[in-house]
């Protein structure tokens, strides 16, 4: 029984058949060395999927982190912006300028500001509103913005509306073309529109842009500020 050996025949048509012979032992060897390289590809397939997972898991955890460092970079200069209104507000007159003449008239009164309706959040988590750009150029603006239905499961339909904010504070209407602003998305839509700035305000006089994003029952599901970052056009 030592000495017993398998024997392998190969037989073809057009030539003699040829036979080997093969101890149990390279037989075995054989057969234990493809388990091998099977278990060694499972292992190998199980830590590509566990680091493919672990990168996954950053890539999304670094998106979080960019988005959460825009907003407080927007809520920065919002906070920014509300100081140097409330600094006007309460000097009156910028540093070193002499008051005015006792004989000119007083300058009108401005309604007050609510900060809240300039800067108040609402969010329903029905919709997400990302890469919002405004550039104006001359007395024009564009604005685009790419809008997201949260809950795809069901179509969304509604209006955006824009208010522009001054630097004191007045929120204006803008006369944009409505079917640009209209939606009826099942997931994505990139909406933009071009207006004309309202009579008698130009760039420098502009803050930002308030948006309101209503459903189509005409309550509001998402409304939010954005200040206008891009240079005053030449």
């Amino acid at each position: 029984m030592s000495h017993l050996k398998y024997s392998v025949l190969f037989m073809r048509d057009d030539s003699d058949v040829r036979r080997f012979r093969i101890s149990p032992f390279w037989l075995k060897a054989f057969l234990y060395f493809q388990g091998f390289l099977l278990l060694l590809s499972i292992v190998g397939i199980s830590i590509g999927a566990t680091f493919w997972s672990g990168n996954a898991a950053l890539r999304a955890e670094r998106k979080s982190l960019e988005l959460r460092l825009s907003e407080a970079e927007v809520q920065l200069e919002r906070l920014t912006n509300i100081e140097k209104m409330q600094a006007g507000g309460k000097d009156g007159t910028a540093a070193g300028k002499p008051a005015p003449a006792p004989a000119e008239p007083p300058a009108p009164k401005l309604p007050p500001v609510n900060l809240r309706d300039l800067f108040g959040k609402v969010n329903t988590a029905q919709v997400t509103v990302e890469n919002f750009q405004t550039r104006v150029s001359g007395n024009e603006a564009t604005v685009s913005f790419e809008l997201t239905n949260v809950q795809s499961v069901n179509t969304l339909s509604g209006l955006a509306e824009l208010s522009l904010i001054r630097n004191d504070g007045q929120m204006l209407g803008v006369e944009a073309n409505r079917a640009d602003l209209s939606f009826q998305i099942q997931r994505f839509k990139h909406i933009r529109t071009a207006f004309s700035l309202p009579k008698g305000v130009d760039r420098r006089d502009v803050f930002g842009l308030r948006l309101e994003i209503k459903g189509s029952d005409g309550k509001t599901i998402f409304s939010d500020t954005f200040p206008l970052r891009d240079p005053v056009a030449s």
